[in-house]
């Protein structure tokens, strides 16, 4: 028998403490603790952000791995043409298809998709209709020879191979990017089973022959099916991880008589189970690239909800922790729309209205330490409606205009982490506006002048240390807009103009420029980070103006959703405070009452998962 330091190339170790970045393969003994340790394997499903703008969904197609995903098409409260694309932190907007459907057979990647046939109504209507993806857009190809929906695929956009569907249909044919032909039949015709592979080795794995269930298997090999071993449990309409190869797949959810979790890992001879999914259900979307890298999303209960969340499954010597809001220390003071600056740690919240509606502010002013808020000592001027009007650290903060009874506010007021100080006037008094930056370079952008008003303003300002000059006017005028980044390399979400608005915009110091537009809407909630790593979250969401959960990363390109909020609330403070992985969200207005309660954001994190091993 080879002796451990031939195999890994170093012996094992005695330390006191365990290494800070153990490496794979590496075992050490603690003498400290008198454990023999090592990296362990973990395999778990860990949440992550739900599909944008939380649209539930079933029956959808999925595409792509667990790092570069699309979900095709599936059926909401109708049949969707909507595509969305998982950059393996959240879930933006991508091409719409151009027919809509449901039950669609899907294969590719996320920049050559593949979607095929599907159902087009509840009646159903199938179609035959084709279409490729390139990344952005999808274009209609040939279609297929048989119309059908509810089934199995497998393949890439110019090898693909689609089989079984309603009926149940035992059926299969073959894409070689241009025209299909027909392939060997199943052994068992059968509907909604697990698939992956390639169109020369294709796996199917259970479904629904009829009414019942089944666990069988079968495998491809480019012109026939073989019956191979069976699932352990028999099952319909879960998903597989669709890219991976048949000798490492995995297959997940799904439904029995009821909905189930259960997930199970395929090696090519053998399934074996597997860690089951956090939230049970079937219908659901499935992408990955092994038996070790899977993506679940939407799905449905038995009750028929319709889900939005999405699950990554991940097997590593890292225990991941998903990115999450959670409770924090409540304010001493509810309030809505108050400033407020810092970081998740070292934050403050100062002002704001005790009461809703109207616009009658407070001074005071509170410090948060990461558990619990501590009165300060009180502004100079009461003020309201300035919740995304607060920047800078907490001993050096800046809190720009706001409102008063019945005017605009051209106060401005800093903080030295003991007091607060006047500073040089705005030129324009508003509420409702949106600030960035330092104590030596901030910008103020947007807002409304007087509480009668209706029309937001283009109007920005620049602070230099000494006083503030006119900027650049934004391109659409705005007030409750979401800010977050620098003087120089500011940017501007959302807002309401005479009516609530999706554009963004960037600021270089100089212009602003029309940035990627939010999927809807949004205005009146938190925002931080910077112009290429910001986070958005909460606020009235469009068209209707509801109360919303919603959070959104932005990369300077693309918008994402990210892991929603616990509770729906506007009006939140600090607005910007921390960054896009390491923030909170104090206060609010939840529904007419005014809240105190605090929730903090935490982003993805990995620690290695050390593993104490023994003999016997």
């Amino acid at each position: 028998m080879a002796a451990y330091k031939d195999l890994i190339g170093q012996k094992i170790t005695k330390v006191t403490s365990n290494p800070g970045e153990p490496k794979t393969g590496q075992m050490w003994y603690n003498s400290t603790d008198g454990k023999l340790r090592g990296l362990g394997v973990v395999s778990a499903w860990s949440s992550s952000s739900p599909l944008i703008n939380i649209k539930a969904r079933f029956t959808q197609g999925g595409v792509g791995t667990k790092t570069s995903a699309l979900a095709v098409g599936g059926y909401s409260t109708g049949i969707v043409t909507e595509t969305e694309e998982y950059n393996g932190s959240g879930w933006s907007a991508g091409g719409a298809l151009g027919t809509g459907r449901y039950g669609i057979y899907t294969a590719g990647t996320q920049t050559a998709g593949l979607a095929a046939s599907g159902s087009t109504s509840s009646t159903p209507g199938v179609t035959a209709n084709v279409e490729e993806y390139d990344g952005s857009s999808w274009s209609e190809v040939n279609n297929v020879t048989t119309a059908r929906f509810l089934g199995s695929s497998c393949g890439t956009q110019t090898a693909g191979l689609i089989y079984g569907g309603a009926g149940p249909n035992n059926q299969t044919e073959e894409y070689d990017g241009t025209n299909w032909t027909n392939g060997g039949n199943l052994n068992t015709a059968r509907n909604t089973g697990f698939s992956s592979g390639t169109q020369t080795a294709g796996l199917i794995s259970g479904g629904g022959p009829g009414s019942g269930n089944t666990a069988a298997s079968e495998h491809y090999d480019g012109s026939s099916w073989t019956t191979v071993n069976s699932m352990n449990t028999a099952r319909r309409s879960g998903s597989p991880s669709i890219a991976a190869l048949r000798t490492s797949s995995l297959a997940f959810g799904g439904f029995t008589t009821v909905m189930v979790s259960n997930t199970e890992a395929y090696d090519g001879t053998t399934w074996t189970n597997s860690p089951t999914l956090g939230t049970a259900r079937y219908g659901l979307g499935g992408a990955g690239d092994s038996s070790g890298s899977a993506l679940a999303f939407g799905g449905q209960n038995n009750s028929g909800t319709t889900y939005a969340l999405t699950e990554e499954f991940t097997t590593s010597t890292n225990t991941i922790t998903a990115a999450a809001w959670s409770s924090g220390g409540n304010l001493n003071t509810a309030r809505r729309a108050a400033a407020g600056f810092g970081t998740q740690t070292a934050a403050v919240v100062a002002g704001g209205n005790t009461s809703a509606p109207g616009y009658t502010g407070t001074a005071n002013s509170e410090e948060y330490d990461g558990a619990s808020w501590t009165e300060g000592n009180n502004m100079n001027t009461p003020r309201s409606n300035t919740n995304s009007a607060g920047y800078g650290p907490q001993t050096s903060g800046n809190i720009v205009g706001g409102a008063a009874p019945s005017t605009g506010l051209t106060n401005y007021e800093t903080y030295d982490g003991t007091d607060y100080s006047n500073g040089p006037a705005l030129n324009t008094g508003r509420f409702g506006a949106a600030a960035v930056g330092t104590s030596t370079a901030g910008l103020c952008m947007g807002g409304y002048y007087d509480p009668g008003g209706t029309t937001g303003s283009t109007n920005s300002e620049e602070y230099g240390g000494s006083s503030w000059a006119a900027g650049n006017p934004m391109n659409n005028a705005r007030y409750d807009g979401m800010g977050f980044g620098t003087q120089t390399a500011g940017a501007i979400a959302g807002g309401a103009g005479t009516a609530a608005i999706a554009n963004v915009e960037e600021y270089n110091g100089t212009s602003w420029t029309n940035a990627t537009a939010l999927a809807n809407p949004q205005r009146i909630g938190g925002s931080v980070g910077t112009q290429t790593d910001a986070l958005i979250f909460g606020g009235l969401l469009g068209p209707s103006e509801a109360k919303s959960t919603l959070a959104q990363g932005y990369d300077g390109t693309t918008w994402s959703s990210r892991p929603s909020m616990g509770t729906a609330r506007i009006q939140i403070s600090p607005a910007s405070a921390g960054t896009s992985v390491l923030t909170l969200a104090a206060g609010g207005n939840i529904q007419n009452p005014v809240t105190n309660a605090t929730e903090e954001f935490t982003g993805e994190t990995e620690t290695a998962n050390i593993t104490d091993f023994t003999t016997s």
